[in-house]
């Protein structure tokens, strides 16, 4: 999936994902994270430093809870730094379809109060691999307490049925407001090299955040 990724009021950008049954590999605009659905792991590759780490979608997991736990420890002070109260996740269908890269998508909101919106369409004719939210939660995995928000973000688009061919973020972290908007332009179906989901040789591993 070819997709074109806009930052704040920056240039647009190009950006791949390979989806396969076992694998998957997502892109952004500064790193690419590579999901192995058989063995839990994932490798998050900095191509600008030439390195990458891992962890398990278990260690994922306890750091999430520690962190949830830390931000209960610190008071309500710390929670208003990070964005708020961490509330519950809506989830409303805007009643619009369009095309997006020749498939017919639906669009939602999908809003965790001010603090994060992620508006999205989803092409009912294509469904992700059951991992790919997971895949797509990883990269926020060393963002400390915030990254439980984003967690319960992408469980409830999971639940949505069908693909995101486009989807336009806005994230307030620390007082601060990032947007990020993507839109696929071109899908294709076929077989993908082994070599796609590979760390790029010379790469140096390092401890994971």
């Amino acid at each position: 999936i070819v997709s074109t990724v806009s930052v704040g009021k920056g240039a647009p950008s190009t950006s791949k994902q390979y989806l396969s049954t076992g694998r998957i590999r997502t892109s952004n605009t500064e790193t690419d994270t590579i999901f192995d659905a058989s063995t839990g792991r994932v490798a998050v590759v900095n191509h600008k430093k030439k390195e990458y780490y891992e962890f398990t979608r278990e260690e994922m997991a306890a750091s999430l809870q520690q962190f949830e736990a830390q931000m209960q420890a610190a008071g309500p002070m710390m929670e208003k730094m990070m964005g708020g109260a961490m509330g519950e996740v809506t989830v409303q269908k805007a009643g619009k379809s369009r095309k997006v890269a020749g498939y017919d998508c639906d669009e939602y909101t999908v809003a965790m109060g001010e603090s994060l919106r992620y508006d999205i369409c989803e092409a009912p004719g294509l469904q992700p691999p059951t991992q790919y939210y997971d895949a797509l939660k990883s990269p926020f995995a060393a963002m400390g307490p915030v990254a439980r928000r984003f967690d319960k973000v992408f469980d409830e688009m999971k639940k949505i049925k069908g693909f995101p061919v486009a989807m336009n973020s806005s994230v307030k972290v620390m007082m601060v407001r990032s947007e990020l908007r993507s839109e696929a332009t071109e899908i294709t179906k076929g077989p993908i090299p082994a070599s796609v989901f590979e760390i790029p040789a010379g790469y140096k591993k390092k401890d994971s955040p």
